[in-house]
C-alpha cells in the first residue's frame, strides 16, 4: 500500500513538473514574443552600433521613425508621380489632397469620404471655406498660362470650366457654396458664375491691391474667410494683405510688411501668417468676424524653424516641420523635437498629424507618444552623432 502510495506520489510528482516545465517555456516564448516588437529592434540597433555600423543603424531608426505606428491611420500607400497638393478647410477638418490626376477628400470629424478623377496633374488647388468645393488649377502646355476648373468634392454635383486663362503664380478661390469663382487676370480680380454661358465680370480694378513693390510682377494669393476673403497682393518677400468683400465688391487694406503669403488656418475663426523683415521674422494672427473686417494681432519673433506654424487646439503650442524633423514649440514653451520623421507636416482640427514621408506614404498619427517613441528617437540622435 506504502510502495502505491509512493509510486502515485512520483507519477504526480513527474506530472507536476512537466505541466511547470510546459508553463515555463510558455511564459518564456511570451516573453520572447512581446519582446520582439521593440526590445527586439532595440538590441538589433545596439549591436549595429557595437560593431560600428553607424549608417546602417540610422538607416534602419529612420525607416523606424518614418513608419506609421500601429494606432495610425493611413490616408494613401500609393507614391505619386508628382507632388501631392494638401489642403484644409478653414477649421482644418476636412482635408484634401491630391495624387496625380486624382482628388480625395476626407471629413476628419464624420469620416465621410470621397474621391474624383481630374483631366490632367493639377498645378494648385484653391478649397471654399468649407472646403466641399475647389477651384482647381491646370497648366497650359502651349501657352504658359493655367485654366481653372470649378468642382465639388463631397459629390459629382459641380464641374465647370472657366473661360479666363490666368496666370500661374496668382492664386484664385471660391466661394463655400460654389456658385461663384475668383480669379485675376492682368492684376485685376474678376468674378464668374460657375454656369453658363461664362461671364466674368471685373470687380477690382489693380489699382485697389497694389503691391509694396509696384514695378516688379505682382503675385496674387486668395484665401476664404467664411463669405469674404484675404488677398496677399506683393513679390519677393513683400508683401500687403487686404480683405475684400464680394458684395461690397471693396478692398481694404488690413496689414503690410508681409514675408510669406502663406495662411495657416487655426480653428476656423483665425489664421497665422509670417511677418517682419528677413532676419526679423515675428508671429502674426488673423481673427475672422461676420460682423467686421477681420483682426490683426502681432504675436512673437519666430526662427525659421517656425516659419510654418499649425497651431494647437487647446494649448498656446504650434507645430512646425523643418529639415524633415516635426517640433513643438510656443512662446513659454521650449522647441522639442517629436519622435516622428515627416518629409512635410501639417496639422489637423483635432491636433492629428498629417504626416507625408520621404518614401511617400500619407498618414495620421495622434500628438500621444509612448516611452518605446522616445526612445527610438533618443537612439537615433545618439547615432547620427557618432
Amino acid at each position: 500500500m506504502k510502495i502505491e502510495f509512493i509510486f502515485k506520489g512520483k507519477v504526480a510528482l513527474g506530472f507536476f513538473s512537466r505541466k511547470n516545465a510546459v508553463l515555463i517555456l510558455f511564459a518564456l516564448s511570451f516573453f520572447d514574443f512581446c519582446k520582439s516588437s521593440h526590445e527586439t529592434f532595440v538590441e538589433e540597433i545596439q549591436e549595429l552600433v557595437e560593431q560600428e555600423k553607424y549608417e546602417k543603424a540610422s538607416e534602419k531608426l529612420k525607416e523606424k521613425l518614418q513608419s506609421p505606428r500601429e494606432k495610425d491611420e493611413f490616408l494613401s500607400t500609393e507614391v505619386p508621380d508628382s507632388a501631392r497638393i494638401i489642403e484644409f478647410s478653414n477649421d482644418r477638418l476636412k482635408l484634401v489632397w491630391t495624387e496625380d490626376q486624382k482628388i480625395f477628400f476626407q471629413d476628419l470629424a464624420t469620416g465621410d469620404n470621397n474621391s474624383r478623377s481630374l483631366d490632367q496633374i493639377p498645378s494648385n488647388l484653391s478649397l471654399s471655406q468649407n472646403a466641399n468645393y475647389a477651384l482647381v488649377e491646370y497648366t497650359m502646355q502651349t501657352s504658359g498660362g493655367c485654366r481653372y476648373i470649378a468642382i465639388s468634392l463631397k459629390d459629382s454635383s459641380l464641374f465647370y470650366e472657366a473661360g479666363a486663362q490666368v496666370s500661374c503664380k496668382s492664386r484664385g478661390s471660391i466661394l463655400p457654396d460654389g456658385s461663384k469663382i475668383y480669379y485675376f487676370v492682368d492684376d485685376n480680380l474678376y468674378e464668374e458664375k460657375t454656369v453658363e454661358p461664362r461671364k466674368p465680370v471685373l470687380v477690382l480694378n489693380k489699382e485697389k491691391i497694389i503691391s509694396p513693390f509696384p514695378n516688379l510682377k505682382t503675385r496674387f494669393l486668395m484665401y476664404p474667410s467664411g463669405n469674404s476673403f484675404l488677398i496677399f497682393s506683393g513679390n519677393a518677400g513683400a508683401y500687403n494683405l487686404y480683405w475684400f468683400h464680394p458684395s461690397q465688391k471693396t478692398a481694404e487694406k488690413i496689414d503690410k510688411d508681409i514675408l510669406s503669403p502663406i495662411l495657416y488656418y487655426g480653428n476656423g475663426e483665425s489664421a497665422y501668417y509670417i511677418g517682419g523683415e528677413v532676419g526679423k521674422l515675428h508671429l502674426r494672427r488673423i481673427n475672422f468676424s461676420s460682423k467686421g473686417k477681420p483682426v490683426i494681432t502681432k504675436l512673437f519673433t519666430v526662427s525659421r524653424k517656425e516659419i510654418n506654424p499649425w497651431k494647437l487646439s487647446k494649448k498656446n503650442e504650434f507645430l512646425s516641420g523643418y529639415s524633415g524633423k516635426v517640433h513643438l514649440w510656443g512662446p513659454a514653451k521650449k522647441s522639442q523635437n517629436l519622435p516622428i520623421l515627416c518629409e512635410r507636416v501639417f496639422l489637423t482640427g483635432d491636433d492629428r498629424i498629417v504626416c507625408e514621408t520621404e518614401p511617400g506614404n500619407l498618414f495620421l498619427s495622434k500628438l500621444d507618444f509612448q516611452p518605446e517613441d522616445w526612445s527610438i528617437w533618443k537612439l537615433y540622435e545618439e547615432v547620427r552623432s557618432k
